[in-house]
């Protein structure tokens, strides 16, 4: 560090010189110590600022922990075939004086029952007494209304007539209506017979309503 010229020409002709030089050398040792201080100071401050010595390492990751396989799956035994054991073997005499006796009933036993003979149906037969025309409705008569209906009648096991449903139809509601009543309020029938027990029949009845029979 570069030290601070003084001016020594004042101090010379001074009856006070020495004490001068004393305080000038008082004063350069404290500029001395100051300076010494500093540098000491900003050295030790230096070293302690400088860094650390690190150490460094390379750490190997530990490989990752390899997968059991699993255990492979037990063999599929075959259960083995039970042992075979054979049918006993049994035999079993017979008297020969009865083996004809026994061939004879085996024969009847399978042999197929005989057919049932035809079932004779006799159908149902009308009782002409009761078979009375119905009468023409006045309104067709009026109104030249005529024509023919086929109709199919039920018979009870007592003969009387359970039902009647037109087939076919004269054309005219009228006379449909009147023929289809007056046959079930009026008709009777020796039922049908089924070896000889009667029984429910079907039967058409055909009518036809005329004007000239009017």
């Amino acid at each position: 560090m570069q030290q601070p010229d003084h001016d020594l020409r004042a101090f010379q002709s001074s009856p006070f010189a020495p004490r001068r030089f004393v305080a000038i050398g008082v004063v350069v040792l404290v500029h001395v110590v100051v300076i010494w201080a500093l540098a000491t100071g900003l050295a030790q401050n230096f070293i302690r600022r400088l860094p650390q010595e690190f150490k460094a390492q390379v750490v190997k990751e530990a490989p990752p922990p390899k997968e059991k396989a699993p255990p492979p799956p037990p063999p599929q035994l075959k259960q083995p075939p039970p042992p075979y054991v054979p049918p006993p073997e049994i035999n079993i005499s017979e008297p020969s004086t009865n083996s004809n006796s026994i061939t004879v009933q085996s024969k009847m036993r399978t042999a197929p029952p005989p057919p049932a003979p035809p079932a004779q149906i006799i159908g149902a037969r009308a009782i002409e007494s009761t078979h009375t025309k119905p009468p023409y409705p006045p309104i067709s008569a009026r109104l030249g209304e005529h024509g023919t209906v086929l109709m199919m009648v039920t018979v009870g096991t007592d003969g009387t007539v359970l039902n009647v449903t037109i087939q076919k139809s004269s054309g005219y509601s009228r006379l449909d209506d009147a023929a289809k009543n007056w046959v079930k309020d009026h008709w009777r029938y020796r039922p049908a017979t089924e070896n000889g027990k009667p029984i429910v029949s079907r039967t058409l009845v055909r009518y036809t309503f005329e004007l000239n029979n009017f």
